[in-house]
């Protein structure tokens, strides 16, 4: 029975101060933010095609979850956050005469996730949990790697995505292959790391987009960096798996971004009292724009050739654009920070911006935790379009932000601060 009992607690996490409900509720909650697409991938391939309204419905439903979680017990600042960013996306869509639903899905999943993750607000729960989540991305990923076959029956990723209306049903490139487009490196590019090993393959994994996988890889490696050195044991963990996943789904941007990240934690930079962080959005914008005005090149499938289109790109932002006015319907592809601003505006982006800044972390790992997430987010909108949004690694990131910053106090009841405390005994016979 106390084998059971372990093993139940370590699927279901126990966070000191939280109602069981509540916290087996969050276990769920993150699992299917984690899984929802490959067990979608799967239905599709094997019961019934899955079209874009499933998924929809699918995120839906875990986003309902968050709400009911975070109604037991409502905090202001995020409702003050979700009124403002609510207040100007709106306003947006009566100036632009038109409403986006994603610009409202990508800026609830932060608010959502990090409100879980401040009612539990216990790292060791999220370091059973995330831990759980490695070995099943780890296992899946193996199965991938050793047994395509099987891999293929289960998810045939190709087929989703066509489903959905993300690829063309012709476009399918490598010869007998479900995978996705980028599962495979096109032949003369190949894979960057361990080419010998593992061919043009590239792992996917439970996320169905090497992509994915190596930016859950750069989550876990800034997580365990985070860790203080009498907890080496688990940042070893966390690291090791982030280089294996690495390895995996041949990652360049993870392998750069996760060096950066070991770099800040053995330098001064990195520093948990540190704040220069908070201008690196601002910082990578510049680098582009320098890129892109400087840099006689032309789009490529590498790191600079990316970079140079994203340049290019954000140099040819007007007024309109930048303030979430003009070009939000139009797909900038890989580029982030285009994407980013023409959707939700650079208003609403510094609205969201700040208040991470503004947060008292719980210790000095929840700010070191900050600064390498800030690396992340600042990087990743360098050289991808909507990674940052994915539901399936989002989820995890801003539940970790919110367990960083640690349990929110409960709040006091109305008219508590009125009421006097009750004498005692002494009190009364005092003169």
């Amino acid at each position: 029975m106390q084998s059971f009992a372990n093993i139940r607690d370590f699927i279901f996490p126990r966070s000191a101060g939280v109602s069981v409900p509540a916290e087996r509720m969050t276990s769920w909650i993150l699992m299917a933010a984690l899984l929802y697409q490959a067990v979608l991938c799967a239905v599709h391939t094997n019961v019934h095609a899955i079209s874009t309204a499933g998924v929809m419905f699918s995120e839906f439903v875990i986003y309902l979850l968050c709400m009911v979680v975070l109604s037991k017990n409502i905090r202001l600042e995020l409702v003050a956050v979700a009124a403002l960013a609510a207040a100007y996306l709106f306003l947006l869509a009566i100036m632009r005469n038109q409403l986006d639903p994603k610009g409202f899905r990508d800026v609830m999943i932060p608010i959502l996730f990090y409100g879980i993750g401040r009612q539990i607000g216990d790292a060791r729960y999220a370091d059973r949990l995330l831990k759980l989540a490695v070995l099943l991305v780890l296992a899946f990923g193996f199965l991938e790697w050793f047994f395509l076959d099987i891999y293929s029956r289960i998810f045939n990723i190709f087929s989703y995505y066509v489903n959905q209306g993300g690829l063309a049903a012709g476009s399918n490139w490598a010869k007998d292959s479900v995978l996705g487009l980028n599962g495979i490196r096109p032949e003369g590019i190949g894979r960057t790391i361990l080419p010998a090993l593992l061919g043009s393959h590239r792992i996917s994994s439970i996320f169905l987009e090497p992509v994915s996988l190596g930016n859950f890889a750069v989550i876990i490696a800034a997580w365990g960096l985070s860790k203080r050195r009498e907890e080496f044991k688990d940042t070893i963990f966390f690291l090791l798996a982030a280089a294996l996943m690495i390895v995996m789904s041949d990652s360049r941007y993870g392998m750069i971004t996760v060096a950066a990240l070991i770099v800040l934690r053995c330098s001064p930079l990195g520093k948990s009292g540190n704040a220069w962080p908070i201008v690196l959005p601002l910082l990578s914008a510049l680098m582009l724009l320098l890129i892109g005005a400087f840099f006689d090149g032309r789009y490529s499938d590498s790191f600079l050739g990316r970079l140079y289109v994203s340049g290019r790109t954000l140099l040819d932002l007007n007024i309109g654009m930048l303030v979430g006015l003009d070009g939000y319907n139009t797909n900038f592809g890989d580029m982030g920070y285009p994407s980013l601003l023409t959707r939700l505006g650079l208003p609403l982006c510094v609205l969201l911006w700040v208040p991470l800044w503004m947060l008292k972390m719980e210790d000095e790992r929840g700010n070191r935790f900050r600064i390498y997430i800030t690396l992340y987010i600042s990087l990743i909108l360098c050289v991808s379009g909507t990674s940052l949004f994915a539901l399936k690694t989002a989820g995890i990131l801003w539940f970790l932000v919110g367990c960083a910053a640690g349990k929110a106090a409960d709040p006091a009841p109305a008219g508590a601060a009125a009421r006097p405390s009750p004498k005692t005994k002494e009190q009364n016979n005092a003169y």
